[in-house]
């Protein structure tokens, strides 16, 4: 799968649990371990940890390695 698929899949879930903010960052040119960051927000503690656990669950589905999970 291509890292644009991914990172529509991933946008699609995170839209999904309705959060806002979402922005990505290409960092092909920075590090060898990513080729995009997502960063989402969302409107309560409850909203940003069922958020990331809709991500990780799609992340699974998906096949990709979790290397780490930041704001859980």
């Amino acid at each position: 799968m291509t890292p644009k698929k991914i990172t529509e899949k991933l946008i699609n879930a995170l839209e999904d649990m309705k959060a806002v903010n979402i922005n990505t960052i290409d960092v092909r040119k920075q590090t060898s371990i990513t080729d995009m960051m997502i960063i989402a927000s969302g409107r309560s503690n409850r909203q940003v940890r069922a958020i990331a656990d809709k991500l990780l669950e799609t992340a699974k589905q998906i096949g990709l390695p979790i290397l780490g999970i930041e704001g859980q």
